[in-house]
């Protein structure tokens, strides 16, 4: 009887002892992905990664004031924006980089990014086709126009022609097999009606 309660005893302590070791292995990962500011693959100042978001996003407003012509630092503070949960003011900051820089991309494929998070997929639609008039080689226009009309506007037939044109832009990798998949289900959607 005793060795049965201490062996049901130490099952319980290397219980714990796992459960904090599992804890701890995925907060410490988790901790480290939360001190640094994402930068949309543009070069950060050293001294920025100890920032809180708010203190960033200061910054980058004051730089945007003495620079408004600088699309780098408008881009990082319309990606602040994001992070900090203002679709709209990161938006309303894409639009000043192609006021100054009309054919860049990046800015108006975001814009179109955020008007589909929101919902809001007829002025998403109208900003990826003028993306994808302006550069038709950009191949994440092709993907997010493809899926906004074949998922959520039911257009299956003009989703899987854009989810087609990425696929020929991105030749190949893990997402042009994902977008297979994607077109077959849709064509079956088709053969139903």
């Amino acid at each position: 009887m005793f060795f049965g309660r201490s062996k049901s005893k130490f099952r319980k302590t290397i219980f714990l002892i796992i459960t904090v070791l599992i804890a701890i292995g995925l907060v410490i990962p988790l901790t480290a992905l939360f001190q640094k500011q994402p930068s949309g693959g543009r070069a950060q100042d050293p001294g920025t990664t100890q920032q809180t978001p708010r203190e960033r996003l200061a910054g980058l407003e004051a730089e945007a004031i003495k620079e408004p012509g600088n699309t780098a630092v408008l881009m990082e503070l319309a990606d602040a924006y994001i992070y900090t949960g203002k679709p709209d003011r990161a938006v309303e900051t894409y639009e000043q980089v192609l006021a100054v820089d009309p054919g860049y991309s990046e800015a108006r494929y975001m814009i179109a990014y955020i008007y589909y998070n929101k919902n809001e997929n007829d002025q998403a639609i109208a900003k990826l086709q003028e993306l994808i008039e302006k550069d038709p080689d950009y191949a994440d226009a092709h993907l997010l126009y493809g899926y906004v009309l074949g998922h959520d506007k039911k257009d299956y037939a003009g989703g899987i022609q854009e989810l087609e044109k990425f696929i020929a832009l991105a030749k190949g990798g893990p997402e042009t097999e994902k977008v297979k998949l994607i077109i077959e289900e849709w064509k079956a959607e088709q053969a139903k009606e």
